[in-house]
């Protein structure tokens, strides 16, 4: 009978500590994801590019399109006519965001949808007025639970105004 008891107690020990010990283990919770903003100064349509701009609408591997200015002129007031447009014909969100060579953010645009575009950029920090090269990051996001469909990185100069 003490055998039987003892066996009782040892095997009810064992299963507490190993509650305790997967209830330690357990991973930590998810965090929550918020997805970028939309673009506040989105425009319906397509923009009209002046021709100095080297506007063009450039084909991401069949996934999907996207148009930018191809020369991209600091402003006065800091701002960049990036003129970023989501041709009506994609099913995907777009954002653009334009980055120095030391990784720093200068300008970030919010979601487009498609058959949007945001002409202007604000700046994301103090910019001075010459030549600086700059990378241009294309996120394309699914609609719907804002999944990565891909990125686009390309190599470009910031121009002085």
């Amino acid at each position: 009978m003490r055998v039987i008891k003892l066996a009782t107690v040892t095997l009810t020990i064992t299963l507490a500590a190993a509650v305790v010990f997967i209830a330690l283990k357990q991973p930590p919770p998810i965090p929550h994801y918020e997805p970028p903003p939309f673009e506040q100064d989105a425009i319906t349509g397509i923009p009209e590019v002046p021709v100095n701009f080297g506007y063009s609408e450039l084909d991401a591997m069949g996934n999907f399109t996207f148009g930018i200015a191809g020369v991209m002129y600091q402003q006065a007031d800091g701002s960049l006519n990036a003129y970023f447009n989501n041709p009506i014909e994609n099913v995907v969100y777009l954002m653009c965001e334009i980055v120095s060579p030391e990784g720093k953010t200068l300008y970030k645009s919010g979601l487009l949808r498609p058959g949007e575009y945001v002409a202007s950029l604000n700046p994301q920090s103090e910019l001075k007025n010459e030549a600086v090269p700059i990378e241009i990051r294309i996120y394309a996001l699914e609609p719907e639970h804002y999944y990565s469909l891909g990125t686009i990185t390309l190599d470009n100069i910031l121009q002085p105004y």
